[in-house]
Protein backbone atom coordinates (compact mmCIF):
# COMPACT_ATOMS: atom_id res chain seq x y z
CA UNK A 1 0.00 0.00 0.00
CA UNK A 2 2.50 1.91 0.81
CA UNK A 3 4.67 1.56 -2.60
CA UNK A 4 1.25 2.18 -4.67
CA UNK A 5 1.19 5.99 -2.67
CA UNK A 6 4.38 6.68 -3.41
CA UNK A 7 4.20 6.11 -7.00
CA UNK A 8 0.65 7.98 -6.47
CA UNK A 9 2.29 11.35 -5.33
CA UNK A 10 5.45 10.97 -7.89
CA UNK A 11 3.01 10.72 -10.70
CA UNK A 12 0.90 13.94 -9.28
CA UNK A 13 4.02 15.45 -9.06
CA UNK A 14 5.48 14.63 -12.79
CA UNK A 15 1.83 15.63 -13.92
CA UNK A 16 1.70 19.41 -12.50
CA UNK A 17 5.70 19.94 -13.52
CA UNK A 18 4.73 18.82 -17.04
CA UNK A 19 1.53 20.64 -17.38
CA UNK A 20 3.56 23.84 -16.09
CA UNK A 21 6.49 22.72 -18.53
CA UNK A 22 4.21 23.10 -21.29
CA UNK A 23 1.92 26.15 -20.31
CA UNK A 24 3.94 28.81 -21.66
CA UNK A 25 3.65 31.36 -23.99
CA UNK A 26 5.24 34.21 -26.22
CA UNK A 27 4.35 37.32 -28.09
CA UNK A 28 7.14 39.12 -30.34
CA UNK A 29 6.50 42.16 -32.36
CA UNK A 30 8.63 44.22 -34.77
CA UNK A 31 8.28 47.77 -34.78
CA UNK A 32 10.32 48.02 -38.24
CA UNK A 33 7.45 46.27 -40.35
CA UNK A 34 4.57 45.88 -38.02
CA UNK A 35 4.55 41.72 -37.99
CA UNK A 36 3.98 39.75 -34.80
CA UNK A 37 4.25 36.27 -34.32
CA UNK A 38 3.16 34.60 -31.03
CA UNK A 39 3.37 30.49 -29.56
CA UNK A 40 1.74 28.93 -26.50
CA UNK A 41 1.79 25.35 -25.10
CA UNK A 42 5.20 24.76 -25.70
CA UNK A 43 7.88 24.46 -23.66
CA UNK A 44 10.17 27.13 -22.11
CA UNK A 45 12.90 26.35 -24.54
CA UNK A 46 10.85 26.13 -27.45
CA UNK A 47 8.44 28.86 -26.97
CA UNK A 48 10.29 31.76 -27.75
CA UNK A 49 11.61 30.32 -30.54
CA UNK A 50 8.23 29.53 -31.90
CA UNK A 51 6.58 33.01 -31.51
CA UNK A 52 9.96 34.83 -33.00
CA UNK A 53 10.10 32.95 -35.92
CA UNK A 54 6.71 33.06 -36.67
CA UNK A 55 6.77 37.11 -36.29
CA UNK A 56 9.71 36.14 -38.84
CA UNK A 57 7.76 34.41 -41.23
CA UNK A 58 5.39 37.33 -41.02
CA UNK A 59 7.50 39.81 -42.75
CA UNK A 60 9.18 41.09 -39.33
CA UNK A 61 13.26 41.90 -39.42
CA UNK A 62 13.76 42.95 -35.92
CA UNK A 63 11.06 41.09 -33.47
CA UNK A 64 11.25 42.01 -29.92
CA UNK A 65 9.50 40.08 -27.02
CA UNK A 66 6.89 41.89 -26.17
CA UNK A 67 5.75 39.68 -23.22
CA UNK A 68 5.73 36.34 -22.05
CA UNK A 69 4.11 33.84 -19.33
CA UNK A 70 4.26 30.54 -17.72
CA UNK A 71 0.57 30.78 -16.86
CA UNK A 72 -2.20 29.25 -18.74
CA UNK A 73 -5.58 31.06 -19.96
CA UNK A 74 -6.86 32.93 -22.58
CA UNK A 75 -4.72 34.94 -24.57
CA UNK A 76 -5.81 37.86 -26.89
CA UNK A 77 -4.13 40.23 -29.49
CA UNK A 78 -5.69 43.68 -30.19
CA UNK A 79 -3.93 46.15 -33.24
CA UNK A 80 -4.06 49.26 -34.10
CA UNK A 81 -2.70 52.32 -35.62
CA UNK A 82 -0.53 55.16 -34.21
CA UNK A 83 -0.93 58.61 -35.52
CA UNK A 84 1.97 58.33 -37.90
CA UNK A 85 0.23 55.06 -39.43
CA UNK A 86 2.38 52.94 -37.54
CA UNK A 87 0.91 49.05 -35.95
CA UNK A 88 0.80 49.20 -32.68
CA UNK A 89 0.04 46.00 -30.79
CA UNK A 90 -1.56 45.14 -27.08
CA UNK A 91 -1.29 41.45 -25.35
CA UNK A 92 -2.87 39.95 -22.59
CA UNK A 93 -1.97 36.39 -21.53
CA UNK A 94 -2.84 34.23 -19.46
CA UNK A 95 -6.20 35.55 -18.59
CA UNK A 96 -9.23 33.02 -16.64
CA UNK A 97 -11.74 34.66 -19.56
CA UNK A 98 -11.79 35.45 -23.04
CA UNK A 99 -13.69 38.35 -22.23
CA UNK A 100 -11.09 39.55 -19.98
CA UNK A 101 -8.10 39.03 -22.00
CA UNK A 102 -9.72 40.68 -25.18
CA UNK A 103 -10.67 43.94 -22.67
CA UNK A 104 -6.50 43.83 -21.42
CA UNK A 105 -5.57 43.96 -24.93
CA UNK A 106 -7.56 46.74 -26.22
CA UNK A 107 -6.76 48.23 -23.16
CA UNK A 108 -3.14 47.93 -23.91
CA UNK A 109 -3.04 48.84 -27.59
CA UNK A 110 -4.98 51.95 -27.18
CA UNK A 111 -2.63 53.38 -24.11
CA UNK A 112 0.42 52.94 -26.20
CA UNK A 113 -1.36 55.07 -28.65
CA UNK A 114 -3.40 52.53 -30.90
CA UNK A 115 -6.28 54.11 -32.74
CA UNK A 116 -8.92 51.90 -34.08
CA UNK A 117 -7.58 48.72 -31.78
CA UNK A 118 -9.32 45.54 -32.79
CA UNK A 119 -8.67 42.08 -31.26
CA UNK A 120 -6.56 40.44 -34.32
CA UNK A 121 -6.02 37.04 -32.35
CA UNK A 122 -7.36 34.99 -29.19
CA UNK A 123 -6.79 31.18 -27.84
CA UNK A 124 -6.85 29.23 -24.83
CA UNK A 125 -4.38 27.79 -23.52
CA UNK A 126 -5.75 25.53 -20.67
Amino acid sequence: MKKIFVVLIVSMVFFAFAQKTYSQSAVYFCTETGAYGYAYGYSYSDVFTKAYDACINYGGTAPVLITSTENRGYGAIALGKDSNGNRVIGVALGYSTLSGAKAEALRQCENYGGYGAYISDNWNDR
